[in-house]
């Protein structure tokens, strides 16, 4: 599992990072939105730094930025004034989207080399997973509607 998990994370990472790189984006507003598209809750910009290991005046920093650029929403908290609580907007949850994108065309070139018995091997593995993991289950991307053979 590790061998594959690595040989995916390796053909879909160029991507991400370009994606990255086009947005002008710093790792700690990356770590940021991932964190935040997790939940459609308003999350404390400290809870955010402590989670992530980063100061508060970093996350703030990059709050702002995320903010500037319309992909969080802040507001003051209601019972402490001085802590700030963000939350994705759509365009946000867009960033993350593509984000994903990348790393989903890295997969899905890996799973278009696949021989036709690999490929139901490996549907059938992955479908017994997604059986008993919800969790799992609930982040499959949409797949589009097949066209109808006549």
């Amino acid at each position: 599992m590790f061998a594959l998990a690595s040989y995916l994370m390796r053909k879909s990472n160029v991507r991400t990072f370009n994606t990255i790189a086009e947005r002008d984006l710093s790792f700690t507003q990356i770590k940021a939105l991932c964190a935040m598209d997790e939940s459609s809750e308003q999350r404390c910009v400290k809870e955010l730094a402590e989670s992530m290991g980063v100061s508060l005046a970093a996350m703030s920093r990059a709050i702002d930025g995320l903010y500037e650029r319309g992909f969080v929403d802040r507001q003051e908290d209601l019972v402490d004034r001085r802590m700030k609580r963000v939350r994705l907007t759509e365009a946000g949850r867009s960033m993350t989207s593509s984000l994903a994108e990348g790393r989903l065309a890295g997969i899905q070139e890996f799973l278009d080399s696949l021989s036709d018995a690999q490929a139901a091997a490996l549907a059938c593995a992955l479908e017994a997973i997604l059986d008993d993991r919800p969790e799992i289950a609930e982040l499959r991307p949409a797949q589009p509607a097949r066209p109808r053979r006549s």
